[in-house]
């Protein structure tokens, strides 16, 4: 554990879910492979792929920008206007991209979470006040994960992390300054840069095994660095 800045009093614990509390990259890789399937299956598009969805998603951000921070409605309307390109009817449209949506959302689900997160955030939930922020997708309720009293998701919530909007309604809501906030995450700049310009603490889990100085994106160091979740109960031991 490296303390770069002076731990102050914190009455909440916020964390980002998709590589802190659980490896995302396998799940959201499978998830992704099966929606290009159902979508080629169901909506009939055969030469519908990776590369084709990749160039829609693009297009449709440059149109919109700031859909890119609700990523699930960003997905919705990038496949709606594939569908609506290849000269589907706006009752199919519609009901192939609930039926994909859907589809998608259970495989984003397929998530195991480490048994030793669950246990961690037990422990802490007895102490502080938790929150999930996050920029993904994912229902934490949907996972296991029941120990939040407050769960945010950029774009449908708010403006996405690095953007302070999630970390200040979080301090509004339990009536605290910002610094008594301490985010949790893997990200340099939505979860370590976003926390600290929004006035919050932050850890930095870090499994790299590289010095923080070895990562370009690095621009504001963290309250504190951890290889993993456990430190976090050092901090009132």
């Amino acid at each position: 554990m490296i303390f770069y800045r002076t731990l102050m009093p914190f009455q909440v614990m916020s964390f980002d879910l998709d590589d802190t509390l659980y490896d995302n990259t396998q799940v959201i890789a499978n998830a992704e492979a099966e929606f290009i399937q159902f979508v080629q299956t169901h909506g009939g598009i055969t030469d519908f792929d990776q590369e084709s969805w990749c160039v829609w998603k693009q297009h449709t951000a440059k149109q919109d920008p700031l859909l890119q921070e609700d990523v699930t409605l960003w997905r919705t309307q990038s496949l709606q206007a594939l569908l609506a390109t290849r000269q589907k009817s706006a009752v199919e449209i519609s009901d192939i991209s609930s039926q994909a949506m859907q589809y998608f959302l259970h495989w984003r689900h397929q998530i195991t979470v480490p048994t030793q997160s669950l246990e961690i955030l037990k422990r802490l939930k007895q102490r502080y006040k938790l929150v999930a922020i996050t920029n993904g997708n994912v229902d934490p309720t949907r996972i296991g994960l029941d120990y939040f009293d407050v769960i945010l998701r950029g774009g449908e919530h708010g403006r996405a992390k690095p953007h302070a909007d999630l970390f200040s309604q979080t301090a509004r809501y339990f009536n605290i300054p910002t610094h008594q906030i301490l985010h949790v995450g893997d990200n340099l700049i939505t979860d370590v840069q976003g926390a600290m310009q929004a006035g919050c603490q932050s850890v930095w889990l870090n499994s790299s095994g590289k010095s923080i100085y070895q990562f370009n994106e690095a621009r504001i160091l963290p309250t504190i660095e951890m290889a993993n979740l456990v430190g976090l109960l050092a901090l009132y031991a």
